[in-house]
């Protein structure tokens, strides 16, 4: 489902002059955000680098060793990597034509091959990662941060002003197709189900409730800035797409760690008897 959604996403937002115009209509309509918010999200997409990714897939496989998943976790990283690795053939696969006059105006970095996003996939992948390490009582909290981590990137990439809104949601589709197939594997190979599912519907509709609250409280920091009143009308596009980024990414983080919340693949005394 989440590949048709890469492929549709770029059939939509970057190979048609409606979708293209939508798109940059919206990434013209991100003046409005705060800079503190700015600020914030300069800060945790600057130092993503070919090191950080090594880091990262390191530190994934320490927690598997950890969790004594060491194989999971294997698989957990090279998904990880797949995905990083994809995003960027991707663009070269799926690229980015100038179908409007104004197309020239953009900034020279976005008159490229830009769709998906390499830092929304970063991010919503190493998401899904985290949420797949999680032992199973904490899988659905887990989700919900990881959601947190993943709009951050998502909708960060926005603001800065690196992607259009289409890219970020690329991404996360994108995160969402390699993790999947990475998810499968592990329960084909090391997955079991626990002895006793925990209850997990009452965690489930609060993550829910919390998407609902935040996608509320998004705007209100997007028009912490001061917005003419006579320009509401141009910031709809770019409202509304941001909500769907942020929405995407959480939903994607639920849904895994709902999917996922009664099968584990670690080999401690608490997966066998849980």
């Amino acid at each position: 489902m989440c590949a048709l959604l890469v492929l549709g996403g770029y059939l939509l937002f970057v190979n048609t002059r409606w979708g293209q115009k939508i798109d940059e209509a919206a990434y013209s309509g991100r003046h409005i955000v705060a800079p503190a918010l700015i600020e914030y999200d300069r800060l945790i997409l600057d130092p993503v680098s070919a090191s950080t990714l090594v880091v990262a897939m390191a530190l994934i496989l320490m927690a598997g060793a950890f969790r004594r998943c060491l194989a999971a976790a294997a698989i957990i990283a090279v998904g990880f990597a797949c995905a990083v690795v994809g995003a960027e053939l991707l663009k070269h696969a799926l690229p980015w034509h100038a179908l409007l006059p104004r197309d020239t105006r953009l900034p020279l970095d976005l008159q490229r091959h830009t769709y998906p996003s390499g830092h929304t996939t970063i991010g919503t992948s190493l998401s899904i990662a985290l949420i797949l390490l999680s032992p199973t009582r904490w899988r659905l909290w887990m989700a919900v941060i990881a959601g947190l981590f993943s709009a951050s990137f998502a909708t960060g990439v926005l603001f800065v002003g690196w992607h259009r809104p289409s890219d970020a949601l690329g991404g996360i589709f994108w995160s969402g197709s390699c993790m999947s197939l990475t998810a499968l594997l592990i329960i084909a190979l090391r997955g079991k189900p626990i002895g006793k599912v925990q209850p997990g519907g009452g965690a489930f509709l609060r993550s829910v409730l919390l998407i609902i609250l935040l996608t509320m409280i998004v705007p209100l920091l997007f028009t912490a800035a001061q917005i003419d009143a006579t320009q509401v009308a141009a910031q709809v596009p770019f409202l509304i797409l941001t909500l769907l980024i942020a929405m995407s990414s959480f939903g994607l983080a639920v849904w895994f760690g709902w999917q996922l919340r009664s099968v584990d693949w670690s080999n401690t005394r608490e997966a066998r008897h849980s």
